[in-house]
């Protein structure tokens, strides 16, 4: 149910402050004119100017009687009375009012909402409905459209009940649409998805939402099959066109949470659109997932080679003893007397009869020798060859350039990959032109080709130029250099950017909000006199800087001290924890459900009313079962009246990742309000890190955790300096977790908006800080291997005093200005939400060989990274910082972690979209008790100064809301509906929706 606060529909405020007072409710002098020449009497005029004013505030009028004393005091004094008139209390209930509301209207040059007025609205929502399925933003915008037609506004619940019927609507007709497209053949085709065959254990529906596996040659054997006949299911583009995006992405959500009897029992235009929906959603990420798994082939492939050429390093002198006397006996032959067939024969007993077996021995020598672990990649490469040429064959891949040599490449490998020849000619497979080899670098040049030197080349080595073009495969769809045509994750970035035109429109409003110039000259000049000015303080602190120093030349940096605790901390804190209430999670759950109604963003995925018996208490248990991991059926073991089929259909019909993100914004921003909050930090400044979940290892999401070990994936959270998670991501343990870090720019919908980020060295690369700098955001990370990260000068012939030895290389100034109208255009594009900044990070933050792109951001990240560490070792203060804020995130972890006492920090799911949506439940269920604890902390403090027990802010600034010694997880679970804790000082309770009052019959725990 959407409420007011989730609009732009303004309410009044229950307790306005000074501030607003003087500001939004103080008449001016015309106003005052204004009600002097209409009113003779006081509460006529003071009447009149309450109405005004607080039209002026919200667009609509509200009864005198519903206006905080306050606002009135503030009004009347303003007029020149001591005190509110009296006579105000009848104000309402005359006709007076009614003709003062017509006087405000022509003051404000406003209509009366009328059937024009409701028309305006219907269309505004009709129109709104086409490209857009929240109902909040729906609302938001007939509002805009009403208060620019100069209309005034109606009741919330008429706006509400527009949108809603315009986004019915809308999605009916396009319903009917993508009906009328298919033809009867298509139609038969789709039905025949949901009926069962004899004997079959699913329906052909459940395949098409069937998860791959780890990419094992048989499994990607299997999902090769799976792909393919999900490829026939497809339908015309035709049953997609002008279908916004924003839908189709609804519909295929809806769809999947259908099972096939459902589907069958759905209106026919609805099930054909929901299926064509998941169907081209599940062939999208088909396409991600082959990439994903080639890349993940070629990963394992090469880890197994590294690991290979170590354990060779290991036994190298025996190994080396070895080959060097068969050399030597092999040489002695060749020099003996005798025949030349004699000394051949003797040399061929000495190789022995597995000539093979010794080359292979040769070739990890010399992969031994040289230290490149490339020549030991084909012993490796033996077993998954079938199915990574599988994989080759089934991806429609595209360059996005003019550089086509991989592309060709494909196509000759797999024209050739049956040949049972060593080398090949590059004229083979009736090549129109030579094999161009040009995208074969330096290392890979002699395996392939066997020359040292780049010469015209007329044959070359088989499998050597299949293992290159599949790792070079590999490289290029994870740096952008090729694209995968109707993927998701390996589309073409540059689609996704918005026009020149839209560029041009927003960058000077762009410019100014991230404080950074747009021209080229100004830029560059900019950029370098930060960078100089940067390097000039830390060189002038130098002599001052007790902390680094430089030993035979190389720079020093003493670890800073520990900030120690303030005095009294240990006591204080054993004193809260003593008298904060002992509390069972469940109550905790309901009193912040009480208090801020978060349940009221929950619903049928549809968008229908919810015809759910005790709604909020479903909701209670389904976020209680799946953000402490207990799962379906535990939670039914442990609360009776409750199985696990009514729990796993409110969590797949009823909440999604949207909805959870829209109830942690709520509880974010109820958590602000607190006094004590604010003492911990601002809000400014966040940290992210990333917590290892184990998994299950058959899902494709599943990885090998090398720093952690174990079989799992990454949480990755952002949190504020003040303890509150902002945003949450799941990814996998393989992916760099700083493409992440910048998400939190569209993500984060709450009223926290940092622009400081502190990680740790996976939250950085040159690319992250070359996207932060133009988003306007300040990246500190904690780098560890901070030496070994190039210092960049200003200029060639700038020096320095006492640090000059720092700097190693220079700046491409030329290249960053050269490229500065493609960089600006992606800023601008993810400030306008066209894409994430993961999306380009993925691409621009590996190594392409051709994206000039990438190389610019890359060369404008190596300044700014510059100017951070010229910070990092002159500014103790930052350093102690960014420590404060890792370790909030690294207390964040453990805390979520606690939360998870249900599965021992193992997520079940093997489906994507629900471990996504744990990662969420558990974010939400941390911020709850994180809420909670706030409020009985504050509640605690407050008693503790009562009864004459001060502590100092400096002790209550150490102190943090994840407390837990309070909260009992185990042992006996109900859910009280009855149960009302005292009122929040420092928020307005918002709006109910209706909620049982009485206590749930058979939601008493089972233990």
């Amino acid at each position: 149910m959407i409420i007011p606060t989730d609009t732009a529909y303004r309410l009044l405020p229950t307790s306005p402050s000074a501030r607003e007072l003087m500001d939004a409710y103080t008449p001016g002098l015309f106003e005052l004119k204004f009600a002097e020449e209409r009113t003779r009497q006081a509460a006529p005029r003071v009447g009149l100017l309450v109405l005004l004013k607080t039209f002026q505030q919200l667009g609509y009028f509200v009864k005198v009687s519903d206006v905080p004393d306050s606002v009135l005091r503030q009004v009347a004094e303003a007029a020149g009375y001591d005190v509110v008139p009296q006579e105000l209390d009848d104000y309402d209930r005359g006709t007076l009012r009614v003709r003062h509301m017509a006087l405000v209207r022509s003051w404000m040059g406003v209509s009366a909402f009328d059937r024009e007025a409701l028309r305006i609205i219907v269309k505004a929502c009709v129109e709104a409905s086409r490209v857009r399925e929240d109902l909040a933003d729906i609302i938001n915008v007939a509002i805009e459209e009403l208060l620019r037609k100069r209309f005034e506004l109606p009741g919330f619940t008429t706006l509400f009940r527009a949108a809603r019927t315009a986004r019915a609507t809308v999605n009916r007709s396009f319903y009917d649409r993508m009906s009328q497209a298919l033809d009867p053949p298509t139609k038969a085709r789709i039905d025949s998805l949901f009926d069962k065959e004899e004997d079959a254990r699913q329906t052909p529906w459940d395949t098409v939402k069937i998860e791959p596996g780890q990419p094992t040659v048989k499994r990607v054997r299997r999902f090769l099959e799976n792909a393919a006949w999900l490829k026939e299911q497809t339908v015309d583009a035709k049953a997609l066109a002008g279908i916004p995006g924003v839908k189709l992405q609804r519909f295929a959500f809806e769809g999947r949470v259908l099972n096939a009897s459902r589907m069958k029992e759905a209106r026919p235009d609805k099930r054909y659109a929901f299926a064509v929906a998941l169907i081209h959603r599940q062939r999208a990420r088909a396409l991600d997932d082959a990439a994903d798994m080639l890349i993940r082939l070629v990963h394992r492939m090469q880890n197994g080679a590294k690991e290979k050429l170590q354990l060779l390093q290991s036994a190298h002198l025996k190994q080396s003893a070895s080959l060097a006397e068969t050399l030597r006996d092999v040489s002695r032959e060749y020099l003996r007397d005798g025949s030349e067939t004699e000394r051949l024969r003797s040399i061929g007993l000495l190789l022995g009869p597995d000539v093979q077996e010794l080359l292979r021995r040769c070739e990890e020598h010399v992969a031994l020798a040289s230290g490149n672990y490339l020549r030991l990649l084909p012993q490796c490469f033996r077993h998954p060859r079938q199915a990574l040429l599988a994989l080759l064959e089934n991806l429609p891949l595209s360059a996005t350039s003019q550089d086509r040599s991989v592309i060709d490449a494909v196509a000759f490998v797999l024209a050739n990959q049956n040949a049972r020849r060593t080398s090949i000619s590059v004229d083979d497979a009736g090549q129109k032109e030579a094999l161009n080899l040009s995208f074969v670098n330096d290392a890979w040049w002699p395996l392939v080709t066997g020359l040292r030197a780049r010469t015209a080349v007329s044959e070359i080595d088989r499998r050597m130029l299949e293992l290159c073009v599949v790792i070079q495969v590999a490289n290029d769809l994870k740096s952008g250099d090729l694209c995968i045509p109707g993927s998701d994750k390996f589309r073409d970035y540059r689609l996704q950017l918005l026009s020149w035109e839209e560029v041009e429109r927003e960058l000077p409003s762009y410019g100014e909000q991230a404080g950074i110039a747009t021209e080229l000259k100004p830029f560059i000049a900019q950029l370098r006199n930060q960078l100089e000015e940067r390097g000039r303080a830390a060189d002038k602190g130098f002599p001052d800087n007790r902390y680094l120093r430089f030993e035979k030349g190389e720079p020093i940096l003493t670890p800073v001290e520990a900030v120690p605790d303030p005095e009294g901390l240990d006591q204080s804190l054993s004193l809260i924890k003593e008298r904060m209430e002992p509390i069972e999670i469940l109550d905790a759950f309901a009193d912040t459900e009480y208090w801020l109604n978060w349940t009221r963003h929950f619903g049928p995925i549809s968008g229908l009313e919810s015809k759910l018996k005790r709604a909020r208490d479903r909701y209670l248990l389904t976020v209680f079962c799946f953000g402490c991991n207990l799962g379906p059926v535990q939670t039914a073991r442990s609360v009776r009246g409750v199985n696990r089929f009514q729990v796993a259909f409110v969590n797949q019909r009823h909440i999604t990742e949207g909805f959870l993100n829209e109830a942690i914004t709520t509880i974010v921003n109820a958590y602000v309000q607190f006094p004590l909050q604010r003492l911990w930090g601002t809000g400014q400044s966040a940290s992210a890190d990333g917590m290892k979940w184990d998994l299950y290892p058959q899902n494709l999401m599943s990885e090998y955790h090398i720093r952690y070990g174990g079989y799992g994936g990454v949480g990755y959270y952002l949190v504020a300096d003040n303890y509150i998670a902002l945003m949450s991501r799941w990814t996998t343990c393989g992916a760099w977790e700083g493409h992440a870090i910048l998400d939190f720019l569209k993500e984060n919908e709450s009223d926290v908006k940092p622009d400081t980020i502190h990680a740790d060295t996976q939250g950085q690369s040159s690319a992250i800080f070359g996207l932060a700098y133009l988003l306007g955001i300040q990246l500190l990370p904690r780098i560890r291997d901070w030496k070994g990260k190039n210092f960049y000068r200003p200029a060639p012939e700038t020096r320095f005093q006492h640090i000059d030895s720092l700097f190693t290389s220079q700046v491409d100034w030329s290249l960053i200005e050269a490229m500065l109208p493609e960089l600006l255009r992606v800023a601008v594009s993810i400030k306008g939400g066209a894409l994430l900044p993961s999306d380009i990070l993925r691409r621009l933050g590996s190594y392409s060989r051709k994206n000039k792109l990438y190389f610019a951001l890359r060369e404008l990240g190596y300044v700014v990274r510059t100017m951070f560490l010229l910070r990092y070792v002159s500014e103790v203060e930052l350093r102690q910082a960014i420590q404060s804020a890792t370790n909030k995130s690294e207390r964040f972890n453990e805390f979520v972690q606690w939360i998870s006492f249900g599965g021992d920090n193992v997520i079940a799911e093997n489906v994507r979209d629900e471990q996504r949506k744990f990662i969420k439940y558990n974010h939400l269920v941390a911020n709850i008790l994180a809420f909670h604890n706030i409020v009985s902390m504050t509640k605690t403090i407050d008693r503790l100064k009562a009864e004459g027990q001060e502590i100092s802010d400096e002790v209550l600034a150490a102190v943090s809301p994840y407390q837990t010694s309070h909260i009992n997880r185990f042992g006996q679970y109900q859910l009280h509906a009855r149960r009302a804790p005292d009122p929040l000082p420092f928020l307005r309770k918002p709006p109910k929706v209706e909620i049982s009052t009485v206590d749930s019959p058979g939601l008493a725990a089972a233990g």
